[in-house]
């Protein structure tokens, strides 16, 4: 069985910007997520202290789901960091990656980056996928590049609009409502 989980940070390392609480992240996850589908929302996160490391959750995931093969998604912006990332080559031994484009950030880029990354990436030929798929040759992790799949929805984004008092376009309305209720993301409740 496929499932995605949803995982978030209780305490972000790499987030400046001012976040909501993770109890209101959590409930517009929950919010967002439709009922009856194979995703879900963990809060792993919430039952450790310090920093919220990707390493340390998908160490804890293993545990959590013996034998299962794990996949981290992340958007280009994150591939391109990765290397700063606290114990990142360890990352590559714990799950896939499944890598979305970004815009400003080119195809080029990031198998550029990919190709960076410790234990020799190396591109694989697949009949049956119509985007890059690269394998590590120590039998490490498989990193797949959703080159072509972009969405112009950033949290970053979503967030600076809420500060302004905009309605974020592709924000569900259920969790928008969530936030005016809650006053997250800004001084003023924003106006629908």
């Amino acid at each position: 069985m496929q499932e995605i989980l949803f995982l978030p940070a209780a305490q972000p390392p790499h987030k400046e910007t001012a976040m909501a609480p993770f109890v209101h992240r959590v409930a517009m996850l929950k919010i967002a997520l439709t009922a009856g589908s194979d995703m879900s929302v963990s809060t792993l996160e919430s039952r450790r202290c310090g920093p919220s490391y990707t390493v340390d959750s998908l160490q804890a995931l293993q545990r959590e789901y013996p034998g299962t093969r794990l996949a981290f998604l992340m958007g280009a912006d994150s591939l391109m960091e990765l290397h700063q990332w606290f114990r990142y080559s360890e990352i590559l031994h714990l799950a896939d990656l499944i890598v979305v484009s970004r815009k400003g950030i080119s195809d080029r880029k990031c198998t550029g980056a990919i190709r960076r990354l410790p234990g020799n990436f190396f591109p694989v030929s697949d009949s049956r996928s119509t985007f890059p798929i690269f394998r590590q040759t120590d039998g490490g992790a498989t990193i797949y590049y959703l080159g072509d799949f972009s969405s112009p929805v950033s949290s970053s984004m979503v967030r600076r609009q809420l500060q302004a008092g905009n309605r974020p376009q592709g924000l569900d309305k259920n969790v928008f409502s969530y936030i005016q209720a809650h006053h997250l993301y800004g001084p003023q409740p924003c106006a629908t």
